[in-house]
């Protein structure tokens, strides 16, 4: 499961929850396609994995791909799960990529240290607020 949104400026908010299935992450890339296409220029995405499992392999894949066509990303705040083998998973998935703008957190506050230089003051309430929303502040 998951939800991509836009509510702020150049922020789109990411959150995958699980279950999670290769047929999710298409929706899903053309949810983020379409969310990014809406800014239409470089953005800033928090991506909220905190209560994603284990992805099978196919929706690795298919998140991945989408991970490497990303030519407008300013920075990515991954926030990870507590589970080690999550952890591990998407750590895997970002060095794939093999972009310096994406890092991984596995706390709140280096998050909002690695986001907050690249946001506008409208955008770091928002990242806040909806971090709040789902009890991660």
């Amino acid at each position: 499961m998951y939800k991509v949104e836009n509510r702020v400026g150049k922020l789109v908010e990411i959150r995958v929850w699980s279950p999670v299935s290769a047929g999710e992450a298409v929706a899903w890339a053309r949810d983020h396609d379409a969310a990014v296409s809406a800014i239409g220029g470089p953005y800033v995405c928090l991506v909220d994995l905190f209560d994603a499992k284990v992805f099978p392999q196919d929706a690795v894949d298919a998140y991945t791909a989408v991970m490497q066509t990303e030519p407008h990303l300013k920075r990515t705040g991954t926030l990870l799960s507590h589970s080690p083998t999550s952890a591990l998973q998407v750590r895997r998935m970002l060095r794939e990529t093999d972009n310096p703008v994406r890092r991984a957190f596995t706390e709140v506050r280096p998050l909002l240290d690695w986001l907050d230089p690249v946001l506008t003051q409208l955008e770091r309430a928002r990242l806040r607020e909806v971090l709040a929303e789902h009890g991660r502040v």
